[in-house]
């Protein structure tokens, strides 16, 4: 059981395994239905992407970056690059996504992704 016997420990490793292989929530649960199987509900898979999968990523992901960012620092030389996405053919900007990559290392360093303001500038 996780978080002190409140959760079933199956339940959370099943939201964990639909979050790392990118798959959709609601089909994998239909299929689970369709296979007369038992499963929690998309609310409880969001419930624990929020409690438990989420924090756990991002702390991963802070100790992984500090590290990468003490080793950048001991190089010389270093080449970056950086890339930004605000809009796509078609769509409407709402959020934007900026990538810093070490050509160096070969690795991604920093990612941010944020929503995108509106600004009306009159002349």
């Amino acid at each position: 059981m996780a978080s002190g016997g409140k959760y079933p420990m199956g339940n959370v490793l099943l939201s964990l395994a639909i979050l790392m292989a990118g798959a959709s929530t609601g089909k994998v649960l239909l299929i689970f239905k369709h296979m007369g199987l038992s499963a929690s509900s998309e609310r409880t898979f969001f419930l624990h992407q929020k409690n438990f999968l989420f924090p756990v990523v991002i702390s991963y992901w802070e100790r992984y970056q500090e590290k990468l960012i003490s080793q950048i620092k001991a190089l010389k030389n270093v080449e970056w690059s950086g890339e930004g996405r605000f809009d796509s053919m078609g769509h409407s900007v709402k959020f934007g996504a900026y990538t810093m990559f070490c050509n160096t290392l070969l690795k991604v360093v920093h990612f941010e992704i944020f929503q995108v303001r509106t600004i009306l500038l009159v002349i």
